[in-house]
């Protein structure tokens, strides 16, 4: 292995000293690189990266060499490289850092600006949030820092309020916008949790909700990764990030192959379907039952169907949204549970070792803005099995009949926009299983609704303050139904 001589490595010094005096001395002329980023989604609530905002031009600064910049080059170098590769040494494509002005605000994750990466083969924009969020709870709940439903009463009558402080709703966003290959644009989108493997755990960690690469032109998008169901993908605006999960609002995500098909006659309407193979598993909920549950070797197949009416209009808050959006959604699939089993001992000749079970779903969403500053946001979906979709208060089967427990559920809510910076979202969720097809056991869940109203308030465009005020109730098969209210506090620097 031979060491490389000293004056190489003095050479390499002076090269790198070089651009540093050109990137501040020269005199450059600005060049215009634009961020294409697709335009045509009809849904602002499921996260694409081709949604996230619209194209901006960046002003980049030329590669140009200035002459103190070449005489800081050593001469050996001078003498024995020609000019043309003395200037690309001298200033070589460095990665060009920019702050844009603050995008559209989102109510549940509003980011302002950025740092926006610029190369030769893309811009990757980095965003995020950092979130002390304190919620105080009138009585047990699971789970206490981000309530899906109530526990049972005490029965010893005692009061069990609970309070929690924590900041794993921070969060980090990455968005890349790649070249384009023979017509096609390509990117890629990831959003990561400060929380550990599920969005209930109580443990620091680096979680993805979503993670996905695309490629797409005017008619058509091909996504792969860890993306939004299309079966129920609407969301309330709430803050807690379980997002009123098992109480009206279906829907999570999933690893998932998709394929989208856009018709826009005019600008006044436009038409997507939307189809999926999916995992049958979602890892972002955890099955608390003893037995697990898996794909039986088939991936799940979803569809939606969209429809946009309306030209895009600027709202309240800094919105670009079509005035109606109607959505019909269908999911067909089938998972396995097995026992889990550590011992002989611990088979019971009375159950099952395994089972099959078909799922199956429908869901309808729609978002109308009556005005600049009002709207409704709805959603309602039924079918059997759907646990894993965070349906019927998550729970998938019976596990003494181990037949797929069927039901329905949804949420409405009401939305209105005091200032651009100040709005108002009040609603109901209800998530119902079907009693009859419910086992008779502790665990066991009929009725889980919850009323919300929240206020956001975009101090500036990094700062934002909310309040949410909830009121659950929870109703048991077998044990004493419970209720509570809870109280959320949230404090999130944006970037």
């Amino acid at each position: 292995m031979q060491i490389m001589p000293r004056r190489f490595i003095l050479v390499g010094v002076a090269i790198w000293c070089s651009a540093f005096a050109s990137s501040l001395l020269g005199q450059t002329t600005p060049g215009s690189v634009q961020l294409r980023l697709n335009e045509n989604s009809l849904d602002p609530q499921v996260v694409t990266a081709s949604s996230i905002e619209p194209a901006k031009e960046l002003s980049l600064p030329q590669k140009t060499v200035t002459a103190e910049a070449l005489q800081a080059t050593s001469n050996e170098v001078q003498e024995n490289l020609p000019p043309e590769t003395i200037s690309q040494l001298v200033a070589p494509q460095i990665v060009y850092l920019q702050a844009p002005s603050a995008g559209t605000l989102n109510s549940k994750e509003p980011t302002a600006g950025g740092v926006l990466l610029q190369s030769g083969v893309g811009q990757l924009k980095v965003s995020g949030a950092m979130s002390l969020l304190g919620v105080y709870g009138s009585d047990r709940a699971f789970v206490p820092w981000s309530p899906l439903f109530m526990l049972p009463p005490s029965i010893l009558g005692d009061s069990t309020p609970t309070f929690e402080a924590h900041a794993r709703q921070s969060n980090l966003q990455f968005l890349y916008a790649g070249p384009e290959v023979s017509g096609w644009q390509t990117g890629a989108f990831g959003k990561f949790y400060f929380t550990s493997s599920s969005l209930t755990s109580d443990i620091y960690g680096f979680m993805p909700v979503v993670a996905f690469g695309e490629i797409r032109n005017e008619h058509f998008r091909f996504v792969a990764g860890l993306q939004p169901d299309l079966f129920a993908p609407r969301d309330p605006i709430v803050i807690p990030i379980t997002l009123m999960g098992g109480a009206g609002n279906a829907g999570t995500f999933r690893g998932q192959l998709r394929g989208e098909a856009f018709w826009k006659p005019n600008d006044a309407f436009q038409a997507t379907l939307q189809t999926a193979l999916s995992d049958p598993i979602s890892t972002v909920l955890i099955d608390s039952s003893r037995r697990t549950t898996e794909s039986d070797g088939i991936p799940n197949f979803e569809v939606r169907g969209v429809l946009g009416f309306g030209e895009i209009e600027e709202l309240a808050g800094g919105r670009k949204e079509r005035p109606l959006e109607l959505a019909v959604a269908g999911l067909v699939g089938r998972i396995r549970n097995s026992q889990i089993i550590y011992s002989l001992d611990d088979i019971d000749p009375s159950i099952p070792i395994r089972s099959i079970i078909d799922i199956g779903g429908m869901s309808v969403d729609s978002k109308i803005n009556l005005t600049d500053r009002l709207g409704i946001i709805g959603e309602g979906y039924f079918g059997q099995g759907l646990g894993n979709y965070a349906g019927t208060i998550f729970q998938t089967f019976n596990s003494q009949t181990f037949q797929a427990i069927r039901g329905q559920g949804g949420f409405l809510e009401a939305f209105f926009y005091l200032t651009n910076r100040l709005h108002l979202h009040m609603g109901y969720g209800l998530d119902a299983a079907l009693r009859r097809d419910l086992p008779a056991s502790p665990e066991a869940i009929a009725r889980n609704s919850a009323y919300y109203g929240c206020l956001f308030w975009d101090i500036t465009p990094s700062l934002q303050y909310a309040v949410q005020v909830d009121y659950r109730e929870t109703d048991f098969a077998v044990l004493n139904d419970n209720s509570g209210w809870f109280v959320y506090n949230q404090f999130a620097i944006r970037f």
